[in-house]
């Protein structure tokens, strides 16, 4: 049976991981089946995630993002909206 994949869109920065509903760093049992995608006031502070974390990509982004980041376009989100077989927004 495969994995179902989950996609979480986050759109303010978590100020408490422990009150997060993001999984954490060490569920091993998401690795390779969630992906983070940062959006909005959300991209001031990327969280410890397991899996890929990426960006949306906005103007207004001037600041350099970590090295674990990597930017998207609206286009790709939607791509990945519909690759996830779950997409949770916090």
């Amino acid at each position: 049976m495969t994995a179902r994949r989950t996609l979480y869109l986050l759109r303010h920065p978590v100020t408490d991981m422990t009150q997060s509903l993001l999984p954490s760093a060490d569920e091993s049992g998401v690795v390779g089946t969630a992906s983070l995608v940062l959006l909005e006031k959300a991209v001031e502070s990327v969280p410890v995630f397991p899996g890929p974390v990426y960006v949306l990509a906005q103007e207004s982004i001037t600041s350099v993002l970590a090295e674990s980041t990597q930017r998207i376009s609206y286009r790709e989100l939607v791509s990945f909206i519909a690759e996830h077989d779950t997409t949770i927004v916090l």
